[in-house]
């Protein structure tokens, strides 16, 4: 009971705050003020039933019951990743209640914000970053192993360093290449990462975004004109920092 009982717990808040992230990304990019979730398609507002999303899917009604759209299969696999990520969260830094905990499972919501704007929409908000970038400046001050310079000089990497990469990639590959919101967040990921983990965070970006494009150009589902978010390679290489970073540092430079 006393193990379960937080796994359940953090599983539900899982998916409520997968249902914060879906209410978000649905209306910020639309600069829409609708307090409760709503059809994109008739914009009528869902009964509070379905505000949860997934339920309505295993029970085959994943449909608006004004219009009948269908709803986005996106909304389910937020409110599940957040979910499962929630409790994989809690299992991996202890298995107890702690302030790195609770600052994880918020940047998760954020992460999982940006990744939906950005493979959706091509957008990484300001309104997102920016709230998201103070908070990790303030969280430096409580968060254990952490000091606000480390989180300064890591913030500071991530902007110059993706200022330039965009500099470079908008040269090389067309305006849109690299845009503000990819310097922003790399500027979050730098403060709640530090330093040196930033340098970690940056190189795992690089190789896993290397990766993935030659991949799909290889495969021709992108050209080379084509754009990539870059967003998603971001997140990817801060989440697998900020859960391993150390130990991936150690296992490198004992190569």
């Amino acid at each position: 009971m006393q193990t379960w009982f937080p796994m359940l717990f953090l599983f539900i808040l899982g998916l409520l705050a997968g249902v914060v992230v879906n209410h978000l990304a649905t209306v910020l990019p639309a600069h829409r003020n609708v307090p409760v979730p709503y059809c994109p398609y008739c914009g009528r507002e869902r009964p509070w039933w379905q505000w949860l999303t997934l339920p309505s899917f295993l029970v085959s009604r994943a449909y608006c019951p004004h219009c009948g759209a269908p709803l986005r299969l996106r909304y389910p696999l937020v409110e599940l990743g957040l979910a499962t990520a929630y409790v994989y969260l809690w299992g991996t830094l202890g298995a107890n209640v702690n302030i790195r905990l609770v600052l994880y499972l918020v940047y998760g919501a954020i992460f999982a914000i940006i990744l939906v704007t950005d493979i959706e929409r091509r957008l990484i908000l300001n309104r997102v970053t920016y709230p998201a970038i103070i908070l990790a400046f303030l969280a430096s001050f409580v968060t254990p192993g952490m000091t606000w310079w480390s989180a300064l000089t890591g913030g500071l990497i991530g902007f110059v360093f993706f200022s330039v990469a965009a500099l470079i990639g908008n040269r090389l590959f067309g305006d849109g290449a690299l845009g503000g919101g990819d310097i922003k967040l790399a500027a979050f990921i730098g403060l709640i990462t530090g330093f040196p983990l930033i340098v970690e965070a940056l190189v795992l970006t690089l190789l896993i975004g290397a990766g993935v494009s030659l991949l799909l150009l290889i495969t021709h589902v992108r050209r080379r004109r084509d754009h990539i978010p870059y967003g998603p390679f971001l997140v990817i290489g801060a989440i697998i920092t900020l859960l391993h970073g150390y130990p991936i540092a150690h296992w490198f430079l004992s190569r």
